[in-house]
């Protein structure tokens, strides 16, 4: 059976052999559907087909409340795993009162849940109990629900902060009940029976809204006026998609409404199709900045046109394909060509060295910082150059960064195009668009080394750049982009099979990394040693 994902945007289409299955379904509000209902399923194939398909849904050009979407119908999302409402708060409350945490901030429950580490109240990253960090990941779902209602609890107010004593209040309030984990769970059936749900799917009749452009600009317009922000940056625009939460005009972090975050998603849809489109409505200047008379603009010279403020979103379905880049992998420049945009962005904009944070941030948003230091949008020949060039784990930055000096250290400078064509690394462009590279990227672990492999290739990274100890920020970091900080702060460019062993260490939530970081002390202090390999050896964690 197959099945498809469509939008007003996008259809992806990816091909199975193996069966349809529903899963959870939840509609929400904010992502633009009143209705809430749930379906519950029987597991169904193995679990590495699942975590292959949940990897593939992650890579398609839908917004992410379709992924989830998509992820609960086939029964690959996470909520099944994850801890009651009430059981995920005591958790996190027991581990607030241990660690003496009197405020807990959306941030740090954020990078908790991603990552299994937290930053105590000394300044001192540890590990937290698995238990943890799934109450941690349940408090952050849908948009940080749960961590959304608990932290106002005690005082009502939403400024990103929970408070030890959030919790009993939330229980007196009737917020959560005190059972510890018996409700909340993602086991029970209500709504529409499977029969029905498949009939639904297969007619085409799942259907939910989301904010139109209008309805979208609108909301954000009001929301500007209504908290007195002259200029909302795409950096904090970006922050209440993702979180829910935002920077105001002082600079602390407040809880936007549900719509007001679903807004703000829609305007980041597409590579910030819409926010570049009103960001430029009165002065024509693309800044990353948009202020409160844009929507007024943007409604004067037809950028937007009003409407009801809603556009329907239909949802049949045939899961997807891999893709990267918002959808773009198949109209990528090629490598020539993508060097030769970046090159002549850079002395354009006079820019001597382009860091690979820079890049990383032009291919996301389509904005980046000028040599002064402000946000500038780029066009979008070289917002795709720049995605072209961080594809496939940054290969082609990495060949062209080091062209001229032999230096991996995560700046492309102006000279290194001339050189990289001397060489050989790259052609001269020819002005053509190069076919799409084969996708040999691994999808799970598929294609990552053994655990004992991937320990031996990062011990023995430390030992040549003698890191002594390498923490959990500056793996995840050489996991993501193929960079790592070496022990004087500077950013160096690791080995292919190094990024892939930090890989490993960092999957499953870090599971190999928390082993192996404390096999000599026994302290989970996010920091891997030298010497914990030769004792994760010892006793047993990994072989030789």
């Amino acid at each position: 059976m197959s099945a498809t994902i469509t939008t007003t945007t996008t259809t992806t289409t990816y091909t199975s052999n193996e069966p349809l299955f529903g899963g959870t379904v939840r509609p929400r509000g904010g992502d633009g559907g009143p209705e809430l209902h749930d379906i519950s399923h029987s597991p169904y194939g193995s679990q590495a087909n699942k975590e292959s398909l949940s990897d593939a849904i992650d890579d398609m050009a839908v917004p992410s409340w379709v992924k989830a979407f998509a992820k609960n119908i086939l029964g690959v999302g996470d909520e099944g795993n994850l801890p009651s409402e009430s059981g995920a708060a005591k958790t996190i409350n027991n581990f607030q009162k241990e660690h003496d945490i009197g405020l807990l901030s959306v941030e740090q429950m954020q990078k908790m849940a991603e990552t299994g580490y937290c930053t105590g109240k000394d300044g001192k990253t540890f590990q937290v109990p698995e238990e943890v960090q799934l109450a941690a990941q349940k408090m952050m779902d849908n948009n940080g629900e749960l961590f959304k209602k608990m932290e106002s609890a005690t005082d009502g107010k939403h400024d990103g902060k929970l408070g030890q004593g959030d919790y009993g209040n939330a229980i007196k309030d009737g917020t959560i009940s005190k059972n510890g984990g018996e409700d909340g769970g993602g086991t029970s059936v209500r709504g529409l029976s499977d029969k029905d749900f498949m009939n639904a799917i297969m007619n085409g009749n799942i259907a939910t809204t989301r904010p139109s452009e209008y309805g979208a600009a609108k909301t954000i317009n009001d929301f500007q006026k209504e908290q007195d922000i002259g200029l909302l940056s795409v950096e904090n625009l970006k922050m209440m998609a993702e979180t829910g939460y935002c920077k105001d005009k002082n600079g602390n972090t407040v809880q936007v409404p549900e719509e007001v975050q679903g807004a703000a998603q829609r305007m980041m849809e597409n590579n910030g199709e819409l926010f570049k489109k009103l960001e430029s409505a009165t002065d024509g200047k693309h800044d990353g900045k948009l202020g409160q008379g844009d929507f007024g603009e943007a409604l004067k010279d037809g950028s937007i046109g009003k409407d009801n403020g809603k556009e329907t979103v239909t949802l049949s379905f045939d899961s997807p394909q891999k893709t990267q880049w918002g959808g773009q992998t198949d109209g990528l420049p090629s490598d020539a060509s993508a060097a030769k945009t970046i090159n002549d962005f850079q002395k354009d904009k006079d820019i001597g060295l382009l860091s690979v944070e820079n890049l990383k941030m032009m291919a996301e948003t389509g904005y980046a910082k000028d040599k002064d230091g402000n946000t500038v949008q780029v066009p979008e020949d070289v917002q795709l150059a720049a995605q072209k060039m961080m594809d496939n784990n940054g290969e082609l930055f990495k060949k062209l960064e080091s062209a001229t000096d032999g230096k991996h250290d995560g700046k492309l400078g102006q000279g290194d195009y001339n050189e990289a064509i001397k060489d050989g690394t790259i052609s001269k462009d020819t002005g053509t668009r190069g076919a799409p590279a084969p996708d040999n990227t691994p999808i799970s672990t598929g294609g990552l080394p053994t655990g004992s492999d991937a320990a031996k290739t990062i011990n023995e990274f430390q030992k040549h750049k003698d890191i002594g100890l390498l923490s959990v920020e500056n793996l995840k970091m050489m996991a993501e982009t193929g960079y790592a900080k070496d022990k004087n702060g500077n950013t160096v460019q690791v080995p292919e099979d190094v990024q892939a062993a930090a890989q490993k260490l960092m999957d499953n939530n870090g599971e190999l990394f928390k082993k192996l970081e404390a096999s000599t002390d026994g302290k989970h202090d996010g920091k891997l040693g030298q010497g914990d390999y030769g004792m994760a050896i010892k006793d047993g964690t990994i072989s030789a």
